[in-house]
């Protein structure tokens, strides 16, 4: 259950923090993934987004995504709307909205806050705390807390966020944890290592008598941006997934981006 999107909001908070400094700032992105999934009886997956980010002034970013997914479980749209705020030269919010249509691996309506905290004489370590609320289709939610902190250095950064979270019904507890490593420098490339690793549990409720499922899941995730032009890119990534006694899944996505 929530590996469907745990992670969606952690992912557009690199994007957009990753942009130049200065106001007026605009990108438009398209990207496509596929997925291969194993056992073969699970399927592939294939996604395609579109991102509009726009910085209108200094402290004050917002984007617009769109994406569409093909699966053997069928197909949905979702569209996610984030903003980061600077509310001090120390203090600053992202704040996201999602909402996919009707599909078992899809939220009917996502909400994630995160606070970032500025340290340090150079402001380059933050702490986070972060709040997210899931809601399916079905009769599930998800209620998830999360705390990290972030240290940038000259030409790279690191991130480690752990997560606890809450699934109803049944009141079931899990929790996991994020290591992020970026390197690089704006107009160049950035490069992100991601990994991953925690248990996924919630109670199934389409069986006869409900019972509470635990796997343990791990995801490696490497993704790359680089300017081929002053205001001209690409993306690619790679993305291996495992859950225990569940599947394996092996991504690849690549992409362009425009900046204005």
């Amino acid at each position: 259950m929530n590996a469907r999107v745990f992670w969606v909001s952690f992912s557009i908070s690199i994007f957009i923090t990753g942009i130049s400094k200065g106001e007026d700032y605009r990108r438009l992105e398209v990207f496509a993934s596929y997925e291969q999934l194993s056992p073969r009886l699970y399927g592939e997956r294939k996604t395609g987004t579109f991102t509009f980010v726009h910085r209108p002034f200094q402290n004050f970013t917002y984007s617009i995504s769109l994406s569409g997914f093909s699966r053997k479980e069928g197909n949905a749209i979702l569209a996610s709307i984030g903003i980061y705020k600077d509310w001090t030269d120390r203090l600053y919010t992202y704040t996201a909205l999602s909402h996919g249509t009707n599909s078992l691996y899809l939220p009917k309506f996502r909400f994630d806050e995160e606070v970032y905290l500025k340290f340090g004489k150079s402001k380059n370590v933050v702490p986070t705390v972060g709040f997210s609320y899931i809601k399916y289709y079905d009769v599930h939610k998800d209620n998830i807390i999360s705390i990290g902190l972030i240290y940038y250095g000259a030409g790279w950064n690191i991130t480690y966020k752990h997560s606890i979270n809450r699934s109803d019904p049944g009141n079931v507890g899990s929790s996991s944890n994020l290591i992020s490593i970026g390197i690089g420098r704006e107009k160049s490339s950035w490069t992100y290592i991601d990994f991953s690793y925690g248990k996924q549990a919630y109670l199934a409720t389409h069986i006869t008598l409900p019972t509470e499922v635990r796997q343990n899941s791990l995801r490696i995730g490497l993704n790359h941006r680089r300017w081929i032009a002053n205001s001209l890119g690409i993306v690619l990534n790679v993305d291996y997934f495992k859950l225990e006694k569940g599947y394996e899944k092996y991504g690849f996505g690549c992409g362009l981006f425009k900046e204005f």
